[in-house]
């Protein structure tokens, strides 16, 4: 038996070395796809301690460490995959989503502007840069990218949610509703586009429409604060009381120290629960004086005075 388990190991060892850096590659994909990402480190390192210019290992191994915290080797491993292969453009991709995290827009557009270079229609260099000019405050460039992303994949709800952002920059409520629109047609669950239909139809006066998009808003997630937020707000417009405070405590659960939710909830209790009413607005004061709010504060403000 004791000789059989050396011969044994000395097989696997055998195998094991006769194994290609693709089948390490491969494994560690699996691996991490599975929730064991130590042991597809491993297999990565394998897979380039056999093959060092393996752009798609390296920019994996990339991604591993990105997602334990370990900037510097990503930002390394996807330098060595673009240095690796020049032509290689999801390192460029992913190096410039590294950047982006970390709100350096501008060198992410480096990065992009190389990519679309070697593939013009790569719908996801276009969309982070799309993404990138519109954090930069550039909507034009931020369109023009976004529409070209969509033209290669109309599903895109990224590109349509962003796109459509930019519209209501521009006060474009059309184009703003028909991007939102058509992106819960793609997913009737995207709570962030229902919240800004909401808010369209609010604007409009429509609070009957807004609170159901903001409901519908809440339905994909629960846990959305802006959801709730508005929701509240819209009912509270609509004179429905009892379940505008509803949704607002649930709203403070998320967010208790948002200023513009403490003035809500004080309308809302207003006068059937004074003491309540005060309370909120007393801390909203506060709240909306370190958040720069000033007109909610001046709100919150006289109302205290009134209370007293």
């Amino acid at each position: 038996m004791k000789k059989f388990l050396i011969v044994f190991a000395a097989l696997t060892v055998f195998a094991a070395c006769n194994r290609s850096p693709e089948f390490y590659f491969k494994r560690g994909n699996y691996l991490v796809a599975t929730g064991k990402p130590m042991q597809a480190l491993e297999n990565y390192n394998h897979a380039i301690i056999l093959k060092r210019s393996y752009p798609e290992a390296l920019t994996a191994r990339g991604m591993l460490y990105e997602r334990q915290n370990d900037r510097p080797n990503a930002e390394a491993d996807y330098l060595k995959a673009i240095e690796a292969d020049g032509n290689y453009i999801p390192a460029y991709n992913n190096l410039a989503a590294f950047y982006m995290d970390a709100d350096n827009y501008r060198k992410a557009i480096d990065y992009l502007d190389t990519a679309l270079r070697i593939k013009p229609k790569y719908e996801y260099a276009l969309l982070n840069r799309g993404l990138s000019y519109y954090k930069l405050g550039d909507c034009a460039k931020a369109k023009q990218d976004l529409t070209e992303a969509l033209s290669v994949n109309p599903r895109f709800d990224m590109a349509l949610y962003h796109r459509g952002k930019c519209f209501l920059k521009e006060n474009n409520y059309y184009g703003a509703a028909k991007d939102f629109g058509d992106l819960v047609k793609i997913n009737p669950s995207a709570s962030a586009a229902w919240v800004e239909l909401g808010k369209i139809k609010a604007q409009e006066k429509d609070f009957k429409t807004a609170a159901q998009f903001f409901q519908k808003a809440v339905l994909g997630n629960e846990r959305d604060f802006n959801a709730l937020y508005n929701y509240a707000y819209a009912l509270m417009e609509l004179k429905d009381r009892d379940d505008a405070l509803k949704i607002a405590l649930e709203a403070e659960k998320e967010n208790g120290e948002d200023c513009r939710l403490s003035v809500l909830l004080a309308d809302i209790y207003g006068a059937e629960d004074r003491t309540k009413a005060s309370e909120y607005y007393s801390k909203a004061s506060g709240l909306c004086r370190a958040s720069g709010l000033g007109a909610y504060e001046k709100y919150a403000l006289k109302q205290v005075a009134r209370q007293s």
